[in-house]
């Protein structure tokens, strides 16, 4: 099986003036970026990849998880912890994206499991 590319998304916000010029300007509401929203992205980008991986097909095989982490460099560990980032409520991850960074909790907590699954309880200990 094949590495796929990350996905990168830009926001840009392009201006033309009568077909002939575009100017490109960063839009008012593009994203931050912390080690909070890397983390987030990863954990998205890790997780799609890991469920294309599990569609079996002619010219893809199933593999399991253990492939999928040497295939990415990465110890099953890390892939359950980055995972937990994609558990978070919409409004938190829209805040994380935004540049906020939460202080009672650090990378290594998330990664290690110890927030709460509910979005309500998540919202009340983390923000």
């Amino acid at each position: 099986m094949e590495l796929l590319s990350p996905e990168v998304f830009i926001p840009l916000k392009i201006n033309t003036r009568k077909g002939r010029r575009a100017s490109v300007s960063k839009p008012e509401n593009a994203y931050q970026i912390t080690p909070f929203s890397k983390l987030l992205t990863k954990a998205y980008i890790l997780q799609k990849r890991l469920l294309e991986s599990q569609i079996s097909g002619a010219e893809n095989p199933k593999i399991s998880q253990k492939e999928f982490c040497e295939l990415n460099k990465i110890s099953p560990r890390y892939l359950r912890g980055i995972l937990q980032f994609n558990s978070f409520s919409p409004k938190i991850k829209k805040l994380i994206m935004n540049g906020w960074m939460p202080k009672k909790f650090s990378t290594q907590q998330i990664l290690t499991g110890k927030i709460p699954l509910l979005w309500s309880e998540q919202e009340k200990t983390i923000v």
